[in-house]
């Protein structure tokens, strides 16, 4: 009877083991995704600012009609 216990016991600190493994294994590559996602965002919003700015001194109108900044007056 003791010896089945300690099998099982050593089997489920086995499976602990992977299930642990696999988990550093996907928090890594969400964080590699959201620190990839991050530099999307920033060179997107770049983009889009000096499309902007070349685009006010024809008129106007702006490509980005709401934005989260507030505007100077």
């Amino acid at each position: 009877m003791s010896k089945d216990v300690s099998v099982d016991k050593n089997e489920i600190i086995a499976l602990q083991k992977e299930i642990i493994a696999k988990l550093k294994k996907e928090v890594k590559e969400w964080e590699d995704w959201k620190a990839t996602s991050k530099e999307r965002h920033a060179k997107g919003k770049a983009k889009a600012d000096r499309a902007i700015a070349k685009n006010k001194n024809k008129n106007k109108n702006t490509l980005r009609i709401k934005t989260t900044r507030k505007r100077k007056k």
